[in-house]
This record gives C-alpha cells, structure tokens and sequence, in this order.
C-alpha cells in the first residue's frame, strides 16, 4: 500500500486508520458481504456502452475499494430504480448521485467522487438569453429522471420534463421537445464528441455541486469508515484531485 510523501514528510496515517478501522470492525471486511453498487449510464463519468463499464468514476471506484479492502458487485440499472433500491436494501449504494438537502439525511455518503457543474442548453442554432436561475423559468426543461438538479428545479417550481437517459437529451432538444435541457456540462461536451446534434455552449452555468455515492443507512460501518479514509488518501493524490475537482479527464 503506497505511502504518500508530501515536502519530505511521511504521511502514514491514512494506512493506520485503515488497518484500526479494519481491526475494531471485529469480523474481516473481506468475510463480509461484498456491497452491491448501482450505477447509471451517464459518460463520460460512467460509460455502460462497452463490454466493460469505462469512465473516470469507475477508474475511482475500482481504486477506492481495492484501497480499502472491501468487496463489492457492481450494476448498471435507469438512475431512479437505482436510488430506489439504495434507501429499501441495506449493504446497497449508488453512485455518482449529487448531494441534496432531500437526500441527505436518508443515506450515508461516501463523497466526493465528483464535482459536477450544471448548465442550460438550447437547441442547436437557437440563441436563450439566460442570465440568471429565474430567466428560466418561463421555459421547458429536461432532465432525466432521478437527476437531483432536475429534482431541485422542480422544488423551485420550474416546468421539468423528465427523460429516461442523459443521452436523450440533445437529439430530443434538436426536435424542440423541450425548450432547454439541464445537463452537467462534462456530459454534455462527451456527447457532443460521440454522436448526435451539435450543442451549442451552455447558455447559463448555473450550480457547482458534489457528487458521492449514497449507501443505505444498514449498510457495515466498517466497511463505510475504510471507504471514505481510503477516499481521503487518494484525494491526497494530485492526479485525483484534479480529476474530482477541476473536471479534468
């Protein structure tokens, strides 16, 4: 297990807390029940088209988890049966699912994975003067079903169409099923890079939020504790930070 060293000094303890969470867990987190992770398709952060799942955030995760031990499975299920099945099956988690007041207190986080920033987009060709939140709100606005910016913009009263997939988003724009459509914006260039009509930049960026991985409330202590220590460590790391936070691939 690598030691990170930072202007000379050792900085050993994140091993240490592993290994003393591991210990006074009692039962080895390997003889545990691996956690059952619920992803969603949503590139470039999770990419389900290939035989194997791709992405920045699969890359954390597959590192986080070797890191801390803990055994896991892994599926990619539409974002709402998936959140679903994380607040009613204990040792169940979804990721990356943004963090929200709502959501809060309901699961037990593992975070940040990312940190997402979120913007309007009009049809290809069709200029929006946004300039603020509420100058969208005489609109229509897709956002697919389970996004919690898309469950945020219904809180504040704005005309939300929900959609299946991310990916439905620009080709049903182009078609003017909607007047906007919310995305994260790293979403929106990588599918603008692989098919579809061409998007236009956001017209308004408009929330910075994070994103982690909810986990039902029964899921093991333990096993959450080395987790997120482990998360820590490697968002000690360069190469991690900016990838969680400046939305660098």
């Amino acid at each position: 297990m690598a030691v990170v060293r930072r202007h000379g000094r050792w900085r050993a303890w994140p091993q240490l807390l592993l290994w003393v969470a591991s210990f006074w867990g009692g039962l080895s987190v390997a003889d545990q029940a691996p956690i059952q992770l619920l992803t969603f398709d949503e590139p470039p952060w999770v990419d389900a088209q290939q035989a194997q799942l791709q992405g920045p955030t699969i890359e954390l995760i597959e590192q986080l988890f070797a890191l801390a031990g803990v055994p896991y499975s892994i599926e990619v299920l539409p974002l709402k049966r998936a959140l679903m099945m994380a607040n009613t099956r204990p040792g169940t988690c979804v990721f990356p699912i943004e963090r929200s007041q709502e959501r809060e207190t309901g699961l037990r986080w593992i975070s940040p994975l990312v940190v997402s920033r979120y913007g309007f987009y009009a049809a290809p060709g069709q200029t929006m003067n946004l300039q603020t939140l509420e100058d969208a709100r005489p609109y229509s606005i897709a956002s697919y079903l389970g996004s919690g910016v898309g469950e945020y913009l219904l809180s504040r009263g704005f005309k939300v169409v929900e959609v299946s997939s991310a990916k439905l988003g620009p080709n049903m724009l182009a078609h003017k099923r909607f007047d906007l459509w919310v995305s994260d914006t790293r979403t929106a260039e990588s599918l603008n890079a692989s098919a579809g009509p061409a998007l236009d930049k956001p017209a308004l960026v408009f929330l910075s939020t994070l994103r982690g991985m909810g986990c039902h409330p029964d899921t093991s202590n333990t096993s959450l504790e080395l987790l997120q220590t482990a998360l820590v460590q490697l968002l000690r790391t360069a190469e991690w930070r900016a990838k969680v936070f400046s939305q660098q691939l």
